[in-house]
């Protein structure tokens, strides 16, 4: 079994990467270092862009990816949108278009676009129909808010986005977990806070989502640990991302290293 498949005890970060300390069968504890750039992903990893714009991310903002009175299907749908959003701040993607490259049905998006429409979270403008007997209109012309300066912005991968391999809650839950890390690749958050995000009661069902997205390599590996006063049970992520460069470790920022927590 390889070192990030076994039981992972503890995640620190150090002063050229993260440092994974792991239980090995015989009940000892050992350690190895990945680098920062080796959670980048890949271009290989990236192929599944944006098929008009050849884009590998697109920027969104904390807000949708927080806002309470917005599903977690509509929020996947405006982010799908906005992946074909240029610097006009408007998109003409087909409902086709969409349905075939993230694999989801026509009538849970054309759901979701209603929904984000009424809210006026985005704007929907029927523009085209088809030719001949069908009367059904080709695609909307939808245009976004421009993001405030001051707006928290998150850099979701479309490789995500776009997966046929995913349902709805393992997007989310990845893109969720992105908006939380910001600077860098780790993140802890407790795990009330992530069913109460996904809207679901139990952790198994959680868990579930975890390891697909850890076997699929969004997460590179997980562990349970204590987090704040309260010592509430949470999970320390070690995320694989695009790491745009204003969002990439520098020297500068080795004395914030992370400390221990105590595993819970």
């Amino acid at each position: 079994m390889s070192k990030n498949k076994r039981k992972v005890i503890k995640i620190e970060q150090v002063s050229d990467g993260y440092k994974i300390f792991y239980e090995t069968d015989q009940k000892c504890l050992l350690a190895y270092t990945i680098h920062y750039g080796l959670l980048n992903f890949t271009e290989k990893e990236l192929a599944n862009t944006n098929r008009i714009g050849g884009y590998t991310a697109v920027y969104v903002e904390d807000s949708i990816i927080y806002a309470k009175d917005v599903s977690l299907w509509e929020k996947l749908v405006y982010i799908m949108i906005k992946s074909y959003c240029g610097i006009s701040y408007e998109a003409y993607p087909s409902i086709e278009l969409l349905a075939d490259s993230s694999g989801h049905s026509h009538t849970t998006i054309i759901e979701a676009i209603d929904k984000l429409t009424e809210k006026g979270t985005i704007s929907a403008i029927r523009s085209r129909r088809r030719n001949g007997s069908d009367q059904r209109y080709m695609n909307n012309l939808y245009k976004f808010k421009k993001a405030d300066g001051s707006e928290y912005l998150t850099y979701v991968p479309l490789s995500i986005v776009f997966s046929r391999s995913l349902n709805i809650n393992s997007k989310m839950l990845y893109i969720f977990l992105l908006a939380k890390a910001k600077n860098g690749y780790m993140v802890t958050v407790t795990k009330e806070e992530i069913k109460e995000y996904l809207c679901v009661r139990t952790w198994d069902t959680v868990k579930k989502h975890i390891e697909i997205l850890h076997r699929l390599g969004f997460i590179y590996t997980y562990c349970n640990v204590t987090k704040g006063p309260e010592k509430e049970k949470g999970i320390r992520f070690l995320l694989r991302r695009i790491c745009p460069r204003e969002l990439m470790i520098t020297d500068e920022d080795i004395d914030n290293v992370i400390g221990t927590e105590a595993v819970s």
